[in-house]
Protein backbone atom coordinates (compact mmCIF):
# COMPACT_ATOMS: atom_id res chain seq x y z
CA UNK A 1 0.00 0.00 0.00
CA UNK A 2 1.39 3.87 -0.85
CA UNK A 3 2.50 5.66 2.39
CA UNK A 4 0.54 8.48 1.18
CA UNK A 5 -2.71 6.63 1.09
CA UNK A 6 -4.55 7.30 4.66
CA UNK A 7 -7.18 5.02 5.85
CA UNK A 8 -10.86 6.95 6.25
CA UNK A 9 -12.28 6.34 9.16
CA UNK A 10 -15.40 7.20 8.17
CA UNK A 11 -15.86 4.54 5.84
CA UNK A 12 -14.00 1.96 8.40
CA UNK A 13 -17.14 -0.14 8.98
CA UNK A 14 -19.22 -1.53 5.83
CA UNK A 15 -22.46 -0.25 7.55
CA UNK A 16 -21.37 2.77 7.43
CA UNK A 17 -23.96 5.44 5.94
CA UNK A 18 -22.91 8.67 3.71
CA UNK A 19 -23.27 12.00 5.35
CA UNK A 20 -26.39 13.51 5.54
CA UNK A 21 -25.84 15.91 2.87
CA UNK A 22 -25.57 12.67 0.47
CA UNK A 23 -28.43 10.64 1.88
CA UNK A 24 -31.81 10.69 0.47
CA UNK A 25 -34.54 10.43 3.20
CA UNK A 26 -36.70 7.48 3.03
CA UNK A 27 -39.90 9.21 2.11
CA UNK A 28 -37.66 10.77 -0.51
CA UNK A 29 -36.66 7.47 -1.57
CA UNK A 30 -40.31 6.24 -1.20
CA UNK A 31 -41.26 9.23 -3.21
CA UNK A 32 -38.30 8.56 -6.12
CA UNK A 33 -39.95 4.66 -6.28
CA UNK A 34 -43.51 5.73 -6.51
CA UNK A 35 -42.71 8.11 -9.62
CA UNK A 36 -40.75 5.55 -11.40
CA UNK A 37 -43.86 3.27 -10.76
CA UNK A 38 -46.39 5.48 -12.04
CA UNK A 39 -44.06 6.70 -15.13
CA UNK A 40 -43.85 2.72 -16.00
CA UNK A 41 -47.92 2.60 -15.33
CA UNK A 42 -48.17 5.55 -17.40
CA UNK A 43 -45.90 4.58 -20.53
CA UNK A 44 -47.86 1.01 -20.55
CA UNK A 45 -51.61 3.07 -20.66
CA UNK A 46 -50.50 5.49 -23.36
CA UNK A 47 -49.44 2.28 -25.76
CA UNK A 48 -53.57 1.72 -25.06
CA UNK A 49 -54.53 5.13 -26.31
CA UNK A 50 -55.70 6.21 -29.67
CA UNK A 51 -52.78 8.94 -30.98
CA UNK A 52 -55.81 11.46 -31.66
CA UNK A 53 -56.41 13.76 -28.82
CA UNK A 54 -59.67 14.20 -31.13
CA UNK A 55 -62.82 12.04 -31.17
CA UNK A 56 -65.57 12.41 -33.58
CA UNK A 57 -68.74 13.27 -32.11
CA UNK A 58 -71.68 11.30 -32.79
CA UNK A 59 -74.13 13.75 -35.25
CA UNK A 60 -71.79 16.07 -36.30
CA UNK A 61 -69.75 16.57 -39.10
CA UNK A 62 -66.33 17.73 -37.45
CA UNK A 63 -64.41 17.38 -34.46
CA UNK A 64 -64.75 17.99 -30.64
CA UNK A 65 -61.69 18.55 -28.82
CA UNK A 66 -61.61 15.75 -25.70
CA UNK A 67 -59.18 16.14 -23.22
CA UNK A 68 -57.10 13.13 -22.87
CA UNK A 69 -54.81 13.54 -19.38
CA UNK A 70 -52.56 10.69 -20.24
CA UNK A 71 -51.20 12.22 -23.86
CA UNK A 72 -48.38 13.78 -22.67
CA UNK A 73 -45.73 10.84 -21.85
CA UNK A 74 -43.09 12.19 -19.23
CA UNK A 75 -39.89 9.69 -18.73
CA UNK A 76 -38.29 9.29 -15.76
CA UNK A 77 -35.28 10.98 -14.91
CA UNK A 78 -32.30 9.25 -15.58
CA UNK A 79 -31.82 8.71 -11.56
CA UNK A 80 -35.50 7.91 -11.06
CA UNK A 81 -34.50 5.40 -13.71
CA UNK A 82 -31.24 4.10 -11.93
CA UNK A 83 -32.91 3.77 -8.74
CA UNK A 84 -35.45 1.22 -9.67
CA UNK A 85 -32.89 -1.08 -10.88
CA UNK A 86 -30.18 -0.93 -8.39
CA UNK A 87 -29.24 -3.88 -6.56
CA UNK A 88 -26.67 -4.03 -3.86
CA UNK A 89 -24.10 -6.05 -4.28
CA UNK A 90 -23.17 -9.32 -1.62
CA UNK A 91 -19.50 -7.63 -1.04
CA UNK A 92 -17.92 -4.22 -1.03
CA UNK A 93 -16.71 -3.67 -4.63
CA UNK A 94 -14.47 -1.53 -6.24
CA UNK A 95 -15.49 0.45 -10.31
CA UNK A 96 -11.78 1.04 -11.10
CA UNK A 97 -12.68 3.12 -14.23
CA UNK A 98 -15.43 6.00 -13.74
CA UNK A 99 -15.91 8.89 -15.94
CA UNK A 100 -17.23 10.80 -12.95
CA UNK A 101 -16.02 14.45 -14.46
CA UNK A 102 -17.93 13.63 -17.04
CA UNK A 103 -20.80 16.64 -18.00
CA UNK A 104 -23.66 14.50 -17.35
CA UNK A 105 -23.37 14.01 -13.94
CA UNK A 106 -23.03 17.33 -12.71
CA UNK A 107 -26.36 17.91 -12.09
CA UNK A 108 -26.78 15.08 -9.30
CA UNK A 109 -23.48 14.48 -8.30
CA UNK A 110 -24.18 14.08 -5.03
CA UNK A 111 -27.11 11.51 -5.72
CA UNK A 112 -25.20 9.59 -8.22
CA UNK A 113 -22.47 8.77 -4.76
CA UNK A 114 -25.38 8.10 -2.37
CA UNK A 115 -26.73 5.34 -4.98
CA UNK A 116 -23.50 4.38 -5.40
CA UNK A 117 -22.69 3.74 -1.92
CA UNK A 118 -26.25 1.90 -1.48
CA UNK A 119 -25.29 -0.53 -3.84
CA UNK A 120 -21.98 -1.35 -1.92
CA UNK A 121 -19.92 0.14 -3.97
CA UNK A 122 -17.30 1.29 -1.82
CA UNK A 123 -14.37 3.53 -3.64
CA UNK A 124 -14.45 4.77 -7.22
CA UNK A 125 -11.46 5.15 -9.24
CA UNK A 126 -12.39 8.56 -11.65
CA UNK A 127 -10.55 8.34 -14.93
CA UNK A 128 -8.43 11.22 -16.35
CA UNK A 129 -8.20 11.16 -20.04
CA UNK A 130 -6.20 14.55 -20.44
CA UNK A 131 -4.51 16.92 -18.21
CA UNK A 132 -8.00 19.05 -18.15
CA UNK A 133 -10.07 15.75 -17.04
CA UNK A 134 -7.32 14.63 -14.50
CA UNK A 135 -6.73 18.27 -12.96
CA UNK A 136 -11.10 18.15 -12.08
CA UNK A 137 -10.60 14.41 -10.89
CA UNK A 138 -8.04 15.98 -8.44
CA UNK A 139 -9.83 18.68 -7.77
CA UNK A 140 -13.50 16.44 -7.20
CA UNK A 141 -11.27 14.15 -5.05
CA UNK A 142 -10.65 16.98 -2.60
CA UNK A 143 -13.88 18.26 -2.37
CA UNK A 144 -15.05 14.62 -1.62
CA UNK A 145 -12.19 13.35 0.37
CA UNK A 146 -14.46 13.09 3.86
CA UNK A 147 -17.03 11.98 2.45
CA UNK A 148 -16.65 9.24 -0.53
CA UNK A 149 -13.60 6.86 -1.03
CA UNK A 150 -12.26 8.89 -4.56
CA UNK A 151 -9.33 8.37 -6.17
CA UNK A 152 -8.16 8.90 -9.98
CA UNK A 153 -5.80 8.55 -12.43
CA UNK A 154 -3.78 11.24 -14.40
CA UNK A 155 -2.99 10.86 -18.31
CA UNK A 156 -3.94 11.41 -21.94
CA UNK A 157 -6.51 8.99 -24.00
CA UNK A 158 -5.48 7.96 -27.12
CA UNK A 159 -8.34 10.26 -28.48
CA UNK A 160 -6.16 13.48 -27.04
CA UNK A 161 -2.80 12.59 -28.04
CA UNK A 162 -3.10 14.76 -30.66
CA UNK A 163 -3.17 18.14 -28.21
CA UNK A 164 -0.42 17.11 -26.66
CA UNK A 165 2.60 19.54 -26.52
CA UNK A 166 6.19 19.90 -24.33
CA UNK A 167 4.34 20.84 -21.29
CA UNK A 168 1.84 17.45 -20.83
CA UNK A 169 4.48 15.12 -19.19
CA UNK A 170 5.17 18.27 -17.34
CA UNK A 171 1.27 18.59 -15.80
CA UNK A 172 0.96 14.90 -15.56
CA UNK A 173 4.25 14.46 -13.02
CA UNK A 174 2.50 17.16 -10.80
CA UNK A 175 -0.86 15.39 -10.80
CA UNK A 176 0.40 12.20 -10.06
CA UNK A 177 1.95 13.48 -6.89
CA UNK A 178 -1.78 14.09 -5.21
CA UNK A 179 -2.17 11.41 -2.66
CA UNK A 180 -5.18 10.34 -4.66
CA UNK A 181 -3.72 9.65 -7.62
CA UNK A 182 -3.60 6.05 -7.86
CA UNK A 183 -2.01 5.39 -11.89
CA UNK A 184 -1.02 6.83 -14.61
CA UNK A 185 -3.65 7.18 -17.58
CA UNK A 186 -6.11 6.84 -19.40
CA UNK A 187 -3.28 5.95 -21.80
CA UNK A 188 -2.88 3.43 -24.95
CA UNK A 189 -4.33 3.02 -28.32
CA UNK A 190 -7.00 3.42 -30.54
CA UNK A 191 -6.86 2.48 -34.49
CA UNK A 192 -10.73 1.65 -34.17
CA UNK A 193 -11.50 5.39 -34.63
CA UNK A 194 -8.27 7.17 -35.29
CA UNK A 195 -8.90 10.14 -33.50
CA UNK A 196 -5.49 11.14 -33.48
CA UNK A 197 -2.78 9.62 -35.99
CA UNK A 198 -1.47 6.63 -34.98
CA UNK A 199 1.91 7.42 -34.64
CA UNK A 200 1.07 10.22 -32.35
CA UNK A 201 -0.60 8.02 -30.31
CA UNK A 202 2.20 5.80 -30.45
CA UNK A 203 3.90 8.22 -29.45
CA UNK A 204 2.49 9.79 -26.53
CA UNK A 205 1.39 6.19 -25.01
CA UNK A 206 5.40 5.52 -25.14
CA UNK A 207 5.77 8.77 -23.45
CA UNK A 208 3.12 7.71 -20.53
CA UNK A 209 4.70 4.63 -19.84
CA UNK A 210 8.30 6.10 -19.03
CA UNK A 211 6.53 8.62 -17.42
CA UNK A 212 4.90 5.44 -15.54
CA UNK A 213 7.93 3.75 -15.10
CA UNK A 214 10.03 6.96 -14.18
CA UNK A 215 7.65 7.59 -11.03
CA UNK A 216 6.94 3.40 -10.22
CA UNK A 217 3.01 3.90 -10.83
CA UNK A 218 0.62 1.27 -12.09
CA UNK A 219 -0.49 2.04 -15.65
CA UNK A 220 -4.17 2.65 -16.54
CA UNK A 221 -4.80 1.56 -20.44
CA UNK A 222 -6.55 1.63 -23.01
CA UNK A 223 -6.50 -0.77 -26.10
CA UNK A 224 -8.89 -1.35 -29.31
CA UNK A 225 -8.07 -2.72 -32.77
CA UNK A 226 -4.05 -2.10 -31.79
CA UNK A 227 -3.63 -4.97 -29.93
CA UNK A 228 -0.19 -5.65 -31.85
CA UNK A 229 1.22 -2.32 -31.21
CA UNK A 230 0.07 -2.22 -28.07
CA UNK A 231 1.67 -5.11 -26.58
CA UNK A 232 5.06 -4.10 -28.81
CA UNK A 233 5.90 -0.79 -27.11
CA UNK A 234 5.20 -2.01 -23.67
CA UNK A 235 7.23 -4.69 -24.72
CA UNK A 236 10.25 -3.06 -24.89
CA UNK A 237 9.78 -1.70 -21.60
CA UNK A 238 9.09 -4.74 -19.14
CA UNK A 239 9.65 -5.14 -16.36
CA UNK A 240 7.08 -2.51 -15.28
CA UNK A 241 8.02 -1.92 -11.66
CA UNK A 242 4.13 -1.64 -10.71
CA UNK A 243 1.21 -2.87 -12.17
CA UNK A 244 -0.52 -2.71 -15.80
CA UNK A 245 -4.35 -2.96 -16.45
CA UNK A 246 -6.14 -3.02 -19.63
CA UNK A 247 -9.40 -1.30 -18.87
CA UNK A 248 -12.94 -2.19 -20.48
CA UNK A 249 -11.04 -5.33 -22.06
CA UNK A 250 -12.99 -6.38 -25.50
CA UNK A 251 -10.15 -8.03 -27.65
CA UNK A 252 -9.76 -11.58 -29.19
CA UNK A 253 -8.72 -14.56 -27.53
CA UNK A 254 -5.16 -14.24 -29.25
CA UNK A 255 -4.74 -10.50 -27.54
CA UNK A 256 -5.98 -11.70 -24.33
CA UNK A 257 -3.59 -14.31 -24.00
CA UNK A 258 -0.48 -11.26 -25.24
CA UNK A 259 -1.96 -9.10 -22.63
CA UNK A 260 -1.50 -11.57 -19.85
CA UNK A 261 2.02 -13.23 -20.72
CA UNK A 262 3.20 -9.86 -20.34
CA UNK A 263 1.15 -9.68 -16.64
CA UNK A 264 -1.33 -7.33 -17.67
CA UNK A 265 -4.79 -7.04 -15.52
CA UNK A 266 -7.89 -6.74 -17.46
CA UNK A 267 -11.11 -4.63 -16.18
CA UNK A 268 -14.43 -5.42 -17.61
CA UNK A 269 -17.65 -3.72 -17.92
CA UNK A 270 -21.00 -3.82 -18.94
CA UNK A 271 -19.51 -4.56 -22.29
CA UNK A 272 -20.18 -8.35 -20.92
CA UNK A 273 -24.00 -8.04 -20.13
CA UNK A 274 -24.55 -7.59 -23.92
CA UNK A 275 -25.90 -10.73 -25.44
CA UNK A 276 -25.56 -9.27 -29.16
CA UNK A 277 -22.92 -11.97 -31.15
CA UNK A 278 -22.24 -8.79 -33.39
CA UNK A 279 -20.91 -6.44 -30.66
CA UNK A 280 -18.90 -9.66 -29.11
CA UNK A 281 -20.43 -9.74 -25.58
CA UNK A 282 -20.64 -13.92 -25.58
CA UNK A 283 -17.26 -13.94 -26.78
CA UNK A 284 -15.88 -11.67 -24.37
CA UNK A 285 -17.64 -14.19 -21.16
CA UNK A 286 -16.27 -16.67 -23.40
CA UNK A 287 -12.94 -16.11 -22.76
CA UNK A 288 -13.08 -14.34 -18.48
CA UNK A 289 -12.31 -18.57 -17.50
CA UNK A 290 -9.26 -17.49 -19.02
CA UNK A 291 -8.76 -15.06 -16.77
CA UNK A 292 -6.54 -15.94 -13.04
CA UNK A 293 -8.84 -14.65 -10.68
CA UNK A 294 -6.42 -12.15 -9.54
CA UNK A 295 -5.79 -10.58 -12.26
CA UNK A 296 -9.54 -9.32 -13.31
CA UNK A 297 -11.38 -6.77 -11.99
CA UNK A 298 -14.62 -4.44 -12.51
CA UNK A 299 -15.93 -1.21 -13.81
CA UNK A 300 -18.33 0.49 -15.15
CA UNK A 301 -16.82 2.92 -17.45
CA UNK A 302 -19.95 5.40 -17.13
CA UNK A 303 -21.12 7.37 -18.00
CA UNK A 304 -20.99 4.71 -20.88
CA UNK A 305 -21.54 0.99 -21.61
CA UNK A 306 -25.03 0.78 -18.96
CA UNK A 307 -25.63 -2.81 -18.52
CA UNK A 308 -27.48 -4.28 -21.22
CA UNK A 309 -28.79 -7.27 -19.05
CA UNK A 310 -31.43 -4.58 -18.08
CA UNK A 311 -34.62 -5.04 -19.13
CA UNK A 312 -36.36 -4.11 -20.89
CA UNK A 313 -34.73 -1.83 -22.61
CA UNK A 314 -37.56 1.13 -21.92
CA UNK A 315 -36.58 0.58 -17.71
CA UNK A 316 -32.52 0.80 -19.02
CA UNK A 317 -31.15 3.88 -18.06
CA UNK A 318 -29.46 6.01 -20.77
CA UNK A 319 -26.85 6.87 -18.63
CA UNK A 320 -24.32 4.39 -16.71
CA UNK A 321 -23.59 5.28 -13.34
CA UNK A 322 -21.10 3.07 -10.08
CA UNK A 323 -24.77 2.14 -8.64
CA UNK A 324 -24.67 -0.39 -11.77
CA UNK A 325 -21.65 -1.89 -11.57
CA UNK A 326 -23.62 -5.23 -9.27
CA UNK A 327 -24.99 -5.50 -12.82
CA UNK A 328 -21.31 -6.37 -14.33
CA UNK A 329 -20.17 -8.14 -11.11
CA UNK A 330 -23.63 -10.73 -11.86
CA UNK A 331 -22.67 -11.23 -15.50
CA UNK A 332 -19.12 -11.85 -15.09
CA UNK A 333 -19.74 -14.34 -11.97
CA UNK A 334 -21.69 -15.89 -14.71
CA UNK A 335 -19.72 -16.09 -17.07
CA UNK A 336 -17.10 -17.87 -15.10
CA UNK A 337 -19.72 -19.98 -13.44
CA UNK A 338 -19.08 -18.47 -9.13
CA UNK A 339 -20.94 -17.16 -7.31
CA UNK A 340 -21.24 -13.39 -7.12
CA UNK A 341 -19.90 -13.37 -3.48
CA UNK A 342 -16.73 -14.96 -4.55
CA UNK A 343 -16.11 -12.70 -7.49
CA UNK A 344 -16.87 -9.42 -5.59
CA UNK A 345 -14.24 -10.36 -3.08
CA UNK A 346 -11.33 -11.57 -5.26
CA UNK A 347 -11.68 -8.31 -8.06
CA UNK A 348 -12.20 -6.13 -4.50
CA UNK A 349 -8.65 -7.51 -3.15
CA UNK A 350 -6.92 -7.01 -6.62
CA UNK A 351 -8.20 -3.23 -6.85
CA UNK A 352 -6.69 -2.37 -3.61
CA UNK A 353 -3.62 -4.61 -4.30
CA UNK A 354 -3.06 -2.93 -8.03
CA UNK A 355 -4.24 0.73 -7.05
CA UNK A 356 -3.24 0.84 -3.14
CA UNK A 357 -6.27 1.57 -2.14
CA UNK A 358 -6.62 1.05 2.18
CA UNK A 359 -8.71 -2.16 2.60
CA UNK A 360 -10.19 -0.91 5.52
CA UNK A 361 -11.64 1.67 3.71
CA UNK A 362 -13.66 -0.48 2.25
CA UNK A 363 -14.24 -3.06 5.45
CA UNK A 364 -12.10 -5.39 4.74
CA UNK A 365 -9.56 -5.37 7.05
CA UNK A 366 -10.65 -8.78 8.15
CA UNK A 367 -9.81 -10.54 4.30
CA UNK A 368 -5.84 -11.20 4.58
CA UNK A 369 -6.71 -14.23 2.97
CA UNK A 370 -7.76 -12.23 -0.73
CA UNK A 371 -4.90 -10.41 -0.46
CA UNK A 372 -5.58 -7.17 1.19
CA UNK A 373 -3.74 -5.98 4.27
Amino acid sequence: MHAHMQTLNCFHHASHRLPVVYRYPASKLEILRDKAQMATSLSKSNRDLPNTTSQRSKGTAGSVAVENPLHERRRPSQGQLTQAVVFPSPVPIVDIGVNLVDYSFRSDLRDVLQRAYDANVRALVVTGTCVHTSTAAAQLCDAQRDSYPLFFTAGVHPHNAKKCNDTTLGELRRLAAHPRCVAIGECGLDFNRNFSPPDVQEKWFEAQVLLAKELRRPLFMHCRDAGKQFANILSRHMPLPAAAVVHCFTGSRQELDSFLQLGLYIGITGWICDDRPERGGPELASLLCSIPRDRLMIETDAPYLAPRSIKPSRARPGRNEPALLPHVLMAAAAAIGITPEELGKSTTATACRVFGLPGDTLGLQHHHEDGVE
